[in-house]
């Protein structure tokens, strides 16, 4: 199901100084539509995660959880309401997993 929240400015601004804050690092501002990634864990799939879409398992056990935000940094921090849009740690993808980024 494609929900297709739209953070307007002020949050994109509040959720990218929390994850400055809480990862030490600073996170560009531009948008990241969606990301393609191979995961480094075994047991997780090759897959494009999209903004404003659901995904389970985005770790290993993790629930279906929307996708509202992806933030650069020295990884990419996928945000969900429950992780890392003022909350929790955000997924963590590395720049090793990523295989292709669309901005929008």
């Amino acid at each position: 199901m494609n929900e297709k929240p739209r953070l307007d400015d002020n949050e994109r601004k509040r959720i990218a100084d929390y994850l400055t804050a809480l990862m030490k690092r600073p996170v560009r501002a531009k948008r990241i539509k969606a990301i393609d990634v191979n995961p480094l864990h075994h047991s997780l799939p090759k897959r494009r995660i999209e903004v404003g879409r659901r995904y389970a398992d985005l770790e290993p056990g993790a629930p279906s959880q929307l996708v509202v935000a992806i933030f650069e940094s020295d990884s990419f921090l996928v945000c969900t309401p429950e992780r890392g849009a003022g909350t929790g740690l955000p997924y963590i993808f590395t720049r090793q997993e990523m295989k292709s980024v669309e901005e929008g």
